[in-house]
């Protein structure tokens, strides 16, 4: 049985990221698609194995889903995880000035996404595969708030720290900014 491979925030994913994660024999989507169900018109009709899952990592139920669903796609080879920080629908400026409850929000969904989709990543992945995690960011940071840049610092020392980890064990973990693509 191939491996799969899981691609979750595809909401803040380039189409090109996409199709070219269609390509994968066992390719699982992850991610708020109830909103847009224009993401699943990406080209995957050359691969039935694809799978779309609407998954949100704020919350408890959707974090329970992504960990449960991750176990029961084993062996998995590589997990990318998107995540979004920059403003949603509004402006910058209006970001800025945003409300205390929906900065908090915003600041836990990446936070708590980004360490329970590592953790979950590394429980189910198998050394000696090439198995591997990367973390994907938006590469435009002249559009991000001041909280979002302190979160990208976050990110990027969590993920060294984590990187020495994962390589002790035989994984590798990974940080890019902007697409997949090049």
């Amino acid at each position: 049985m191939a491996a799969s491979g899981f691609w979750i925030g595809v909401e803040s994913m380039t189409v090109e990221d996409l199709t070219m994660a269609a390509a994968h024999p066992r390719p699982v989507f992850c991610g708020r698609l109830s909103g847009d169900r224009s993401l699943q018109s990406v080209d995957v009709e050359a691969d039935a194995q694809a799978e779309w899952h609407d998954i949100a990592l704020d919350s408890v139920e959707g974090q329970g889903y992504l960990l449960d669903l991750m176990r029961q796609r084993g062996p998995i080879d590589h997990v990318v995880l998107a995540l979004n920080l920059l403003p949603s629908e509004i402006g910058l400026n209006d970001a800025l000035t945003a409300s205390l409850d929906s900065v908090l929000a915003e600041t836990r969904q990446v936070i708590e996404g980004l360490i329970v989709v590592t953790r979950g990543a590394e429980a189910v992945m198998e050394s000696g595969i090439g198995a591997g995690m990367t973390v994907l960011y938006p590469d435009k940071v002249e559009l991000m708030t001041p909280l979002a840049r302190g979160l990208l610092a976050f990110i990027q020392e969590f993920v060294a720290a984590e990187a020495e980890r994962w390589a002790a064990l035989g994984l590798s973990l990974a940080l890019r900014s902007g697409s997949l693509v090049d």
